[in-house]
């Protein structure tokens, strides 16, 4: 059982943006999520990353509680935020660093 589209529904993401996040076509996805193609070990990963999980989870192959690759309590949202700020660059990081301290401290 592959839980693509459970984990995707979850986090109430539609098809398009989970392919616009992750670079590859929609219909990809949805044959992936659909079983009718089986997804390759790097899509796999890019999958487990992206949600957070193992890849033996995203697959079906663990059951119970959704582990988690030490999300240390971060709700969806929070973990897709970060799994971005990962696939950006060094620039693209100290940007929205700046950008984010800029907010914090009161948009001064």
């Amino acid at each position: 059982m592959f839980r693509l589209k459970e984990m995707r529904a979850e986090c109430g993401l539609m098809r398009s943006k989970l392919a616009e996040d992750l670079h590859m076509n929609a219909g990809t996805i949805a044959n992936y999520e659909n079983e009718i193609r089986q997804a390759p070990y790097e899509a796999l990963i890019r999958f487990a990353e992206y949600f957070d999980v193992s890849v033996d989870y995203l697959l079906g192959r663990t059951e119970g509680e959704r582990p988690s690759v030490a999300d240390g309590g971060l709700s969806a949202e929070e973990r897709r935020f970060l799994n971005l700020f990962r696939s950006l660059g060094k620039t693209g990081k100290s940007r929205v660093i700046e950008y984010a301290e800029f907010w914090v401290d009161g948009g001064k």
